[in-house]
């Protein structure tokens, strides 16, 4: 078995590990994920990062949470098209995985390599691996690998190739949970209003399951979790319960508000 391998099967019993309970159950998840990476990789740090569409880079995280000064030492650049992995995806379109020095000098030639070099080799990261999560929407994430000594070679990018979705769907996983930790009503989260609302409209589980992009199954604990809150037996009662207490109007404020 090659260490890519090796590496892969262990992020699979990692990954398993999460699935087997409610990611709202993991208060320092991503700080596990990181570390995980940074191992993978032999790295010194990683970070996760946004990019918008003005390209103001800002990072939203860092593990260990002390390597990296919040904000780059001197001026702050007006945007993050002069740092020359974020020049790549910014010109190439592309959202593969991609290490610094294999960012082409058409792209990024030498003065701006240098000019990273003589930013970013004090704080210890003269090589960075940089793995986009594959999300719609206007905003670039990702997350970035770095190290003082050595490039990330093909076996490494090979791995980060392999390892893309699944960082993309704990991220997403993840950011879901954060969405339901927030409360209404009597203990209910925005995605079970949500649920409630449409219960409301006479949907069943698998049509629930369809508008969520969640299972039947994961739909019907949803369900058992919302008539527990609410001290019920079943959907009719749900509604009716939610009715008297006003949750209907609360779950039509969720339903305008956005995804939940």
């Amino acid at each position: 078995m090659t260490r890519n391998e090796a590496l892969y099967r262990e992020w699979l019993e990692f990954v398993g590990e999460f699935l087997q309970h409610p990611f709202a159950a993991h208060p320092r998840a991503e700080e596990a994920i990181s570390k995980r990476l940074t191992a993978s990789f032999n790295a010194a740090c990683c970070s996760r990062s946004s990019v918008g569409p003005d390209w103001v880079d800002n990072m939203e995280g860092c593990w260990p949470g002390d390597y990296l000064p919040k904000l780059p030492p001197g001026p702050r650049v007006p945007d993050a098209t002069w740092q020359p992995l974020l020049r790549w995806y910014a010109v190439s379109g592309l959202s593969g995985p991609q290490s610094l020095a294999r960012v082409p000098g058409q792209v990024a030639d030498w003065r701006m390599q240098a000019e990273w070099q003589d930013l970013a080799r004090p704080l210890g990261i003269g090589f960075q691996l940089a793995i986009p999560l594959l999300l719609d929407g206007p905003v670039h994430r990702a997350y970035l690998l770095a190290r003082p000594d050595r490039e990330f070679d093909d076996d490494e990018l090979t791995l980060a190739i392999a390892l893309q979705p699944i960082l993309t769907g704990l991220y997403r996983q993840l950011a879901w949970a954060s969405e339901d930790t927030s409360t209404d009503g009597p203990g209910l989260t925005r995605r079970e209003l949500a649920i409630l609302g449409l219960l409301g409209q006479g949907l069943t589980a698998t049509s629930l399951g369809h508008h969520f992009n969640i299972s039947p199954r994961t739909a019907q604990k949803h369900l058992e979790h919302i008539y527990r809150k609410l001290d019920v037996g079943d959907r009719l009662m749900a509604v009716q319960k939610a009715a008297r207490l006003g949750l209907l109007d609360q779950t039509l404020a969720v339903a305008t508000n956005g995804r939940v």
